[in-house]
């Protein structure tokens, strides 16, 4: 997957909330972001764990954090949604982040209540249950570093970003023989 991450927004007014999406499927994350920008908010996507804590630590200003349970890593290494919330907890243990956990797997409900999940949906996806969580979740995070304060370099973060992930993939690319 070339594209590692995006920024929108709608109608270039500046969101009321800003929400971190993380899934390896491409379709689920435009599916995803879509939901988002429709609420006339903030979408940010990563497909790894690893490009979620970076996002969150350039990102300040994220209240909520969308991840699907099972994944896998652009690397091949397999990922959950639960490691992503301890990693990000013990990263950042000065914000309040609230964390929607998606799967269509049932049972992985347990999990996510021990681990602090504000929400819990089964796939396949409810547009509206998706909206609420995310609302209920933001509330309870409280106000976060506002967007405004960040959009001078916010776009120029975003360019850098992209362009040393391209970077990165082109190098692992490289390094495996021309096979990702």
């Amino acid at each position: 997957m070339e594209l590692k991450m995006t920024l929108s927004t709608q109608n270039d007014a500046t969101p009321t909330l800003t929400v971190l999406v993380v899934d390896d499927d491409r379709d689920a994350l435009e599916e995803l972001q879509d939901i988002v920008d429709l609420e006339g908010w903030s979408a940010i996507i990563a497909d790894s764990v690893d490009m979620a804590l970076e996002v969150l630590e350039w990102y300040p200003h994220i209240a909520a954090v969308v991840t699907d349970v099972h994944f896998v890593d652009p690397s091949g290494d397999t990922s959950n949604g639960f490691q992503l919330m301890s990693r990000a907890k013990a990263r950042f243990p000065e914000r309040a982040l609230s964390f929607v956990v998606l799967s269509g797997d049932p049972s992985a409900l347990q999990s996510t209540q021990q681990t602090g999940a504000v929400d819990f949906l089964s796939k396949p996806l409810d547009p509206e249950k998706l909206i609420e969580a995310v609302r209920v979740g933001a509330q309870k995070a409280g106000p976060q570093v506002a967007p405004s304060a960040l959009a001078e370099t916010g776009e120029n973060l975003l360019k850098k970003v992209q362009r040393i992930t391209q970077d990165v993939h082109a190098a692992n690319l490289q390094s495996s023989g021309g096979v990702a």
